[in-house]
């Protein structure tokens, strides 16, 4: 697969099979009636498919196994399995390394949200304030230098929020209309809930 082409190029060839490839799949995984296992498996299935067939370096099998991993994740999110499995799929994007800041910021909200569901507010915390304060300096050195500041605006907004969010859990705060497993587990187990958050 090429991840070399200019910024802005066509994508062609294997690297535009694997990404309709992939987004066919996560739709298809975003079904209520698949499991996360299940598309656990066909995503592993589609990583391996595509080293075979489509990786002509190391750099191209680490980038797929990458967006493989990205995926899981972002399926994770959405899914809301056992924060364990999520753990899991968090360290697998950490061990292979981000494909860019961009990518780490957004996997990293996506794993402190899955923090914040379980009600596990000190890991998603842990994970997400280095990130906040990286993206603060940068947006107070691009002030003081009076350069561009949408990059660090862009992507600190949506992390200050889910730090907040963490922060209020941590102290025995309910956050209004946020799910938690304990929420849906008991509105799960209550038939006369009528299912609004």
């Amino acid at each position: 697969m090429s991840y070399e082409r200019e910024s802005g190029g066509e994508m062609e060839g294997e690297e535009l099979a694997f990404c309709n490839a992939s987004g066919r799949l996560l739709v298809k995984s975003l079904d209520k009636e698949r499991s996360f296992a299940e598309a656990v498996d066909d995503f592993r299935r589609l990583e391996e498919e595509f080293v075979v067939r489509g990786c002509d370096s190391d750099f191209h099998v680490l980038e797929t196994r990458r967006r493989i991993a990205e995926l899981i994740l972002t399926l994770a999110q959405s899914k809301r399995p056992p924060l364990e499995v999520c753990r899991e799929a968090w360290e697998d994007i950490v061990r292979l390394g981000f494909s860019g800041r961009e990518r780490e910021y957004t996997m990293t909200w996506f794993f402190a949200d899955c923090c914040r569901y379980d009600e596990n507010p000190e890991e998603g915390l842990a994970v997400l304030l280095p990130l906040v304060a990286e993206l603060e300096r940068g947006l107070e050195e691009a002030r003081a230098t009076q350069s561009d500041t949408d990059f660090y605006e862009y992507h600190l907004e949506p992390l200050l929020k889910q730090r907040d969010e963490l922060l209020a859990q941590q102290r025995g705060e309910q956050i209004p209309g946020k799910r938690t497993r304990r929420i849906d587990e008991a509105r799960d187990s209550d038939p006369d809930e009528d299912g609004t958050p």
